[in-house]
């Protein structure tokens, strides 16, 4: 598994999509506006604010950064997560560790640092912050129509905002 930051653009929304829960559902057979709109959308965000440090970022909005180091699923594998109602980063230090890191690829070594690839998480998360406080949901912009028996119906692609929050760490960190 190649982290999907590190993953070429067409990899990275590949990826994504098949991790989500109506891929297989959808009926609209060309997504590439939407997949764009979202790719473009996590670039242009960060564009904003790639000057600055995404520590100083995080502190100046007051979200709570928090290490789980006790929970380590090999099953699940979740590096980090946004709690909006809390406002609060949580990151899954042993996946990172275990997980993560390992399978950065070579070309990338300058990420197998634990304090660098906090930052791409923190990055990614704050992303999130972002969709929820100020711009909106990436995934709610637009819905897609999925067919469930002889149903079509129109639901959120949850892997919009996933792209989106990736294209906007590829950027803030010039990982092309």
């Amino acid at each position: 598994m190649v982290p999907s930051v590190f993953l070429d653009k067409q990899q990275l929304i590949s990826q994504e999509l098949k991790f989500d829960i109506y891929y297989n559902r959808i009926c609209e057979f060309d997504l590439n506006d939407i997949l764009e709109m979202a790719w473009d959308r996590g670039i242009k965000e960060a564009k904003k604010i790639k000057d600055k440090n995404i520590r100083q970022l995080i502190s100046q909005e007051n979200i709570l950064v928090e290490t789980d180091e006790k929970s380590y699923n090999p099953y699940y594998v979740i590096f980090s997560d946004y709690n909006s109602g809390e406002e609060k980063i949580t990151l899954y230090k042993k996946n990172i560790q275990n997980i993560f890191i390992p399978s950065i690829p070579d070309n990338y070594i300058f990420w197998r640092d634990y304090e660098k690839v906090v930052d791409l998480f923190l990055s990614h998360e704050y992303f999130h912050h972002l969709e929820t406080k100020y711009i909106g949901l990436t995934s709610e912009i637009k819905k897609i129509q999925i067919k469930i028996g002889p149903f079509v119906l129109k639901r959120k692609l949850r892997a919009l905002s996933e792209i989106a929050a990736h294209a906007f760490v590829k950027e803030f960190y010039d990982i092309w």
